[in-house]
């Protein structure tokens, strides 16, 4: 993952193959079956940027019903850890409501 700084100090995330992520948002539609929370690694990315993420043996598990979302738009994701856990990104990662110590 490449990480750039936007107008007004705000990071641009570029996600790569294999980067984790975590879905801030549930999906659109009518059949919704992401949910915010859902988290895994990412499959592939296209070229506008909206990615493949496995779910299935990280934030599901492995004999889950959905296993992968496809084409999910990058501004419903933000880096996690290895368990899930939004990434600090100079403000604690609990609800970005302290600042890092």
């Amino acid at each position: 993952m490449r990480i750039m700084s936007g107008h007004g100090g705000v990071e641009i995330y570029h996600y790569e193959v294999g980067d984790l992520v975590r879905l801030c948002r549930d999906e659109d539609g009518p059949l919704i079956t992401a949910f915010a929370g859902d988290w895994g690694r990412v499959l592939h990315v296209h070229p506008d940027g909206s990615l493949d993420i496995k779910f299935a043996g990280s934030g599901r598990a492995r004999d889950a019903t959905l296993t992968r979302a496809t084409a999910v738009h990058r501004s419903r994701v933000e880096p996690c850890d290895d368990q899930g856990r939004p990434r600090m990104r100079g403000t604690v990662a609990v609800w970005d409501t302290r600042k890092a110590l």
